[in-house]
């Protein structure tokens, strides 16, 4: 990663997102990969919005093969339908050793702030999960706003094609694509969601794909 400061750093400047090879060495890679693919810990998640009695709106987490989960998946395929903000996918809030000494680590931190020309980036691990998106699972059109400086994803993602979705998609405009990202194995991508954000989404995995496409994400304020 070092080696490649400038490069990374003039490919942000250029597009505000930069994609980082090889973060961990190929051993740790596997090793975080392999812990996270047989974790028990995920949940399938869904967004509904629909807000609590205090006017929140929480998260809402159902098991797969239940009356509950055949609802919900109904119910944000029909928003995804209406163009409205929602998502279902898997996730968890465990982290890997590995990842939190990588988090933590102020050379690590240093340099993203070089890359990126912020001064100061914070790590909140309370702000950032691991997820695990499987057939059908998808992320709607967003923004980050008010989340962070930067949103990061580090892609635990192994042998993923376009065909099988899941990708990546930047939307400027909320409609014409920019910048697609093919999750891939060991790889860390950062993109600006400052002031107002810019929207993005994550395509639905295609019907039959078998393969788990995992990631750990979060922001850096």
């Amino acid at each position: 990663m070092f080696k490649e400061l400038n490069q990374y750093k003039e490919n942000w400047e250029k597009e505000k997102t930069v994609t980082i090879t090889n973060l961990f060495s190929d051993e740790d890679a596997n090793e975080i990969w392999s812990w996270y693919a047989t974790n028990r810990s995920f949940s399938k998640s869904f967004f509904t919005g629909d807000a609590d009695a205090d006017g929140h709106v929480p998260l809402v987490f159902a098991d797969e093969g239940t009356e509950e989960y055949d609802k919900l998946t109904e119910r944000v395929n029909q928003k995804l339908d209406r163009n409205e903000f929602t998502y279902r996918f898997g996730r968890t809030q465990e982290m890997h050793p590995k990842l939190i000494q990588m988090w933590q680590s102020k050379l690590f931190i240093g340099a993203l702030e070089y890359i990126t020309g912020y001064d100061t980036l914070e790590w909140y691990p309370d702000s950032t999960f691991t997820s695990k998106y499987e057939e059908g699972d998808f992320l709607g059109a967003h923004t980050d706003e008010n989340h962070g400086k930067i949103a990061f994803v580090y892609q635990l993602t192994k042998d993923w094609i376009p065909q099988y979705g899941g990708l990546f998609l930047r939307m400027p405009d909320w409609r014409n694509v920019d910048k697609t990202v093919v999750p891939q194995f060991n790889e860390l991508t950062l993109f600006e969601v400052s002031g107002n954000g810019i929207p993005h989404m994550v395509t639905q995995v295609s019907n039959g794909v078998k393969k788990m496409r995992i990631g750990y994400s979060g922001w850096l304020r």
